[in-house]
């Protein structure tokens, strides 16, 4: 839940007209949440299109199809590893960052609540001294409108601009070779003609061409549920606002 205002904080910011920054740190750890939920579906997916290539062995067999385990291995160990890894690290990092965000606002929170204070102690004053005391509020708004910039700038330059987008930029590539590599590289070599007189025959070459076919559609299955995931990922992430 996003970090609300205390009350003498919300006075003071309404009093002299200053805006409290938008940037929502809840969104950011929605983010992150949707960074794990996105590897978790696309590595629950991968481990069926394994099973289905490892199930293909009892219905076709040869060099082509050590061929395509190999290959599908090769592609598993590279881009799945650097996809898990991208969204831990991008995962993590958007939580750290919705931690300082927290932690900034807190620090400009007990600066503005002093000053609210002061600011009502001095408009007392200058009650009671006709005036005399208004020279001090006029420093406490300046002392307020320093708090709130330099919140703004730490939020949205150093936080939002240098983390999040740092991390989020490089993700973006690691996905697209992801499912370049994982969904159509692999599903080329499995989706080949399953003819008994097909290429890759030859010494332990066996084939049971309908088996391999059914096989085959389950694989076009799994990578239609990389792409829809890959899509849902995308309208999720579309639709959050930092606030910035």
């Amino acid at each position: 839940m996003s970090i609300e205002l205390p009350d003498q904080v919300v006075w003071l910011l309404n009093l002299i007209g200053i805006n409290w920054p938008a940037v929502d740190e809840d969104q950011v750890r929605v983010f992150a949440s949707h960074v794990r939920d996105f590897a978790n579906n696309i590595n629950d997916t991968h481990q069926q299109a394994s099973a289905t290539i490892q199930e293909m062995g009892q219905s076709y067999s040869g060099a082509s199809y050590e061929q395509l385990v190999e290959s599908w291995a090769r592609m598993s160990d590279s881009h799945m590893t650097e996809l898990t890894q991208a969204c831990g690290v991008v995962a993590t990092a958007l939580d750290l960052a919705a931690d300082g965000i927290v932690a900034a606002k807190m620090v400009a929170i007990g600066e503005l609540v002093g000053l609210a204070v002061s600011f009502a102690a001095d408009q007392a004053a200058a009650v009671a001294t006709l005036g005399a005391a208004e020279a001090a509020e006029a420093l406490i708004v300046e002392a307020a409108e320093k708090v709130v910039n330099g919140l703004i700038q730490q939020l949205e330059q150093q936080i939002v601009g240098e983390v999040i987008q740092a991390a989020v930029e490089p993700l973006e590539q690691v996905v697209e070779r992801a499912l370049g590599g994982l969904v159509f590289q692999g599903l080329e070599a499995a989706l080949g003609d399953p003819e008994p007189g097909a290429s890759g025959g030859g010494e332990g070459f066996s084939i049971v061409p309908d088996a391999v076919r059914a096989h085959a559609q389950t694989l076009q299955g799994h990578a239609d549920q990389v792409a829809t995931h890959a899509s849902n990922f995308g309208g999720a992430v579309a639709g959050l606002s930092f606030g910035e």
